[in-house]
């Protein structure tokens, strides 16, 4: 079925066309923000276009705006079209080896922000490990908020790490962020030291590998990031019981959950030899960080 859009070189009201478009973008659960976004796009503005806007949509950009819908009508998120996300105020670009960051994680970021602000006047600055990066969003909005601090992120994939790189020098803390291919912390010369981090952050597979995920999360996330074995517990099962030999005396793990999952996690992270010291809410009030300490 044509969108029936036709191209103009007139100026007119963006309403109408937002309402067209927001009314064939029934997968979506926000058809009008979609379709503003997917119109700016198509007039090559990384901004969304406002009802009260009046444009111009000529032919390439209507040849733009189709191909736009026809992608986004298949599930594709509007961050994968953008080829970023907004985290923590930041732009993150992505690729097909990052998870698309989530709102949920950014309480991740405030509970280790709250921890380090805590640091006594004179304390060496900070050294955080982000294991599992992706995009990097997690130990960059950290750097970002603590100038002196250094960090070390790690990740599986060649192409997250790839991207992680030019996301911490487009944000201008590359010189603080080393970035390490490898399966969460196993050996790397020089780089996991015993007692070397303040800062532990993580945000790992959690999800049932049978699990049932809609179509803009299971055709677009790497499933590396996003399946933990049946009971999405088993990166748990292999990155605790690592966490307390490279923890810093006094030192915090912040590490994200499952909403059902804090009384599984804390019994391995307890078994792990880690204390459950906190548990931090996601915007929408569900369990979604556990605080864990080895003192």
């Amino acid at each position: 079925m044509s969108l029936q859009i036709t191209p103009s070189s007139d100026i007119r009201s963006a309403r109408p066309l937002i309402s067209l478009l927001a009314g064939r973008l029934t997968q979506s659960a926000s058809p009008r923000l979609d379709a503003s976004w997917l119109l700016g796009l198509s007039l090559g503005r990384d901004i969304a276009v406002q009802g009260h806007e009046d444009i111009c949509l000529d032919v390439d950009a209507c040849a733009r705006l189709g191909a736009l819908m026809a992608r986004r009508m298949k599930g594709e998120p509007v961050s994968r079209l953008r080829g970023k996300r907004e985290f923590w105020s930041h732009d993150f670009y992505l690729n097909e080896a990052t998870l698309d960051p989530r709102a949920d994680t950014e309480c991740l970021v405030a509970a280790a922000c709250a921890f380090a602000a805590l640091k006594p006047q004179g304390a060496r600055p900070a050294q955080i490990l982000d294991l599992g990066t992706g995009s990097g969003c997690i130990l960059l909005s950290l750097l970002l908020e603590q100038p002196d601090a250094k960090g070390v992120g790690t990740d599986i994939a060649a192409l997250a790490i790839a991207q992680a790189r030019a996301n911490a020098a487009m944000l201008g803390v590359a010189t603080r962020a080393a970035f390490h291919q490898t399966s969460w912390c196993d050996p790397i010369a020089g780089v996991f030291m015993p007692g070397l981090f303040d800062i532990i952050t993580s945000n790992p597979p959690y999800i049932e590998s049978q699990a049932l995920l809609s179509a803009d999360v299971a055709d677009y996330d790497p499933h590396h990031a996003l399946f933990a074995g049946a009971d999405g517990l088993d990166d748990y099962r292999t990155l605790l019981p690592r966490l307390p030999a490279l923890m810093h005396r006094h030192a915090r793990a912040f590490i994200e959950i499952g909403s059902t999952q804090k009384d599984a996690v804390s019994a391995l992270a307890i078994e792990s030899g880690l204390a459950v010291c906190g548990i931090e809410l996601d915007f929408s009030g569900r369990d979604r960080c556990l605080i864990l300490t080895c003192e």
